[in-house]
This record gives C-alpha cells, sequence and structure tokens, in this order.
C-alpha cells in the first residue's frame, strides 16, 4: 500500500558518480615521445574507469519498508491454511547439540546434516497431511485418476525401442565376448588335452620298450624268443616239420606271390574270350529266382 501511495517517489535512485580524473598538463617540452606517454596514460585511466563497478545509491527510508512488511504480514496472517500450505515442523535441527556418546552434531557432517533434513522433511509431511486431514483436503491421488504424460505417446514409444535397442546391443556384446572366451578357452583344452595324449603315448611305449628289454634279459637262452629259435626247429621232424612248414613257409621274401614268371606269364589256359576267367567252366547250381518271383510264389 505504501508503494502504491507513492512513499518512494520522492527519493530519486541514481548511480554512483564516477571520479572525473583530471589530467595534469605537462609543461615544457612538445616532443613527440611526451605525447605518447601522455595518451597512454588516458587509455590505462579510461580502462580503469569502465572496469569500476557502478553501485546504486539508494536512501533507505526504514519506516516504509516496515510498513509494506508489516502490511504483507498482516494479509498472509488473513489467508486461510490452504492458500499458503506453509508447515513448520516443532523440531529444530539438531546443528549443535550433543549425541548420546557426547559428541556434538557438526554441520559439515554430511552424513548427518542429510538425516537431519530427512527427518525434518518427514515430520513436516506427517504434520501436513493431518492438517489435510483436520479441514477435509483430500491429498491422495484416486485410483482411476488419469495423468496426462508431458510428452506423447510416440516419444516415449522411441525412447522404449531405443532402450530396448541399447540393452540387446549390450546383450549381444557380451554373448560375443562370452562365445570368444569360450573358443579361447576350448582352444586351450584342447592343446593340454593332446599334449597330454602325446607324453601318455610315449611313456607308454616307453613302458614297452623298459619291458621288452627286462623280459629279453631274463629269458633263458641268452634272450632269444624260443619260437623263432633254430634250435627249437630243428628239433622238430615228420609231421610237425611238415605243419610247420605249411604254417610259417620256409622262410625268405614274401610278399612277392602275386608276382607273374616266364610259366604263368605264358600260360593261357584260364583265359576267356567271354570275360570268363575260371577256365571256361560254366557255373554249375541254380540261378536264384528275381524278386518279382519270389514275392509270387510266396503269396500262393
Amino acid at each position: 500500500q505504501a508503494i502504491a501511495d507513492g512513499a518512494f517517489d520522492k527519493f530519486k535512485l541514481g548511480h554512483v558518480p564516477q571520479n572525473e580524473n583530471v589530467e595534469e598538463e605537462v609543461e615544457g617540452g612538445d616532443s613527440e615521445e611526451e605525447e605518447e606517454e601522455q595518451e597512454s596514460d588516458e587509455e590505462e585511466q579510461e580502462v580503469q574507469e569502465v572496469q569500476k563497478p557502478r553501485v546504486n545509491v539508494g536512501v533507505k527510508n526504514i519506516r516504509a519498508l516496515n510498513s509494506v512488511t508489516s502490511e504483507l504480514l498482516a494479509e498472509k496472517a488473513a489467508m486461510p491454511w490452504p492458500e499458503k500450505l506453509d508447515v513448520v515442523p516443532a523440531t529444530p535441527l539438531p546443528f549443535g547439540q550433543v549425541t548420546e556418546e557426547g559428541l556434538p552434531i557438526e554441520v559439515h557432517d554430511d552424513l548427518k546434516r542429510e538425516v537431519a533434513f530427512y527427518n525434518l522433511a518427514l515430520e513436516a509431511v506427517h504434520g501436513a497431511r493431518q492438517q489435510c486431514e483436520t479441514l477435509g483436503i483430500p491429498f491422495s491421488r484416486p485410483e482411476d485418476f488419469f495423468a496426462e504424460m508431458v510428452k506423447n505417446d510416440d516419444h516415449m514409444a522411441k525412447v522404449k525401442d531405443r532402450l530396448i535397442f541399447e540393452g540387446k546391443k549390450m546383450d549381444a556384446f557380451e554373448q560375443r565376448k562370452s562365445n570368444s572366451e569360450q573358443k579361447l578357452r576350448a582352444k586351450e583344452k584342447h592343446a593340454h588335452r593332446l599334449s597330454e595324449k602325446a607324453k601318455t603315448k610315449k611313456q607308454n611305449l616307453r613302458d614297452v620298450d623298459d619291458w621288452a628289454k627286462s623280459a629279453a634279459s631274463s629269458r633263458v637262452g641268452g634272450g632269444k624268443v624260443r619260437e623263432n629259435d633254430d634250435e627249437y626247429l630243428s628239433k622238430l621232424s615228420g609231421k610237425k616239420r611238415q605243419f610247420a612248414d605249411k604254417k610259417f613257409g620256409h622262410g625268405g621274401k614274401k610278399g612277392r606271390f602275386k608276382q607273374n614268371d616266364a610259366k604263368s606269364m605264358n600260360d593261357m589256359s584260364g583265359y576267356n574270350p567271354k570275360g570268363n576267367f575260371a577256365g571256361g567252366k560254366k557255373a554249375t547250381g541254380t540261378k536264384r529266382k528275381g524278386k518279382r518271383a519270389r514275392d509270387s510264389s510266396k503269396s500262393r
């Protein structure tokens, strides 16, 4: 009201008058060097004047300010609580108080400060809720309340698709990474398995050689094998000798029994120009019936 009545119209707000720097005239000597120095000093002074902060000079009318403040407070006190919705918790901030352990609560302790703010806000919410219940003001959102989104459905669908794409991209990356690691582990296992197999084979061959050497050294007769021993074969006679010759042969070169000689190459008795190499003899026996004839005979 005081502002509307023009209580502050008589006071003129202005700026701090800028200090005018009086440049002293340099006497004597109109040389060029003195003029240049004077011009450089003037430029520096102008820059300093521009950089100086300008302070608003206002006359404080304490009486008018108190009048406006009391009027605003009176209007606020006359307003009902639903118009103000101001909640002041009864519990003050605990900074500076002493805890049960005898330690003061420091305001610079981030954890304790945030906990104090949380408790204060929670107390204010409970107080406002009780006040709303007393005045019959609804504060809970109804179940069928439809809150329109700030962004439309198309935009949110794009955001959702983008998030799904990013998730699938990360999953694919992790899958490729795990596959490469598994492939690397599989190669290492395969190489280790092959090396172990080769070591086992070498060890088995070494064991067989050692066993053969030990068995040969422990035999009677200088380590000769009894089945191939000449002394043993010389003792065979009669039917045993013939059976051994038939079974084992007479020694000498082997594996060349299919090669031709002069007699077999000139022997044409088994040749048949019709393609039968059985000496021209026809096969004896009955010919097997065909499948259809056998099926017809079974059906009978």
